[in-house]
């Protein structure tokens, strides 16, 4: 036979062979556990489910926060690399509307400043 049959048969029979008000006592005390249990485990269930829900809110915030700084900072580097490559191209301009003034031949101007040959004569066709 099983050990905790035995047991469990034992733990039957001293139940009833208790008085009426031991029995009632031992209900009572029992039932006092059991709710204390439970309570635990309400507080236990609360307790994480409080927990999940602040640390998804402090995750949000965070990749919010994150997402924001990282945004700027290649906001502010695709800014700064815009400007640089509209500067150079402008002085790419200027420089060939000089060296048109001057009349040196399209593909000499082409070379130097880097410009395609449509993009000189459409500087050709704005400025003369």
């Amino acid at each position: 036979m099983n050990d905790k049959r035995i047991k469990d048969a034992l733990t039957i029979w001293q139940e009833l062979s208790q008085s009426p008000e031991e029995y009632y006592a031992y209900e009572a005390r029992l039932k006092y556990i059991l709710d204390e249990e439970a309570k635990l485990e309400d507080a236990k269930y609360f307790a994480e489910k409080e927990g999940v829900a602040k640390g998804i809110k402090q995750g949000i915030e965070q990749g919010i926060e994150q997402g924001l700084e990282q945004g700027l900072e290649q906001g502010i580097e695709q800014g700064l690399e815009q400007g640089i490559e509209r500067g150079e191209k402008k002085k790419q301009q200027e420089i060939a509307l000089k060296m048109l003034q001057k009349g040196i031949d399209l593909e000499t101007i082409a070379e130097f400043t880097e410009l395609t040959l449509s993009e000189i004569n459409k500087l050709k066709e704005q400025f003369y």
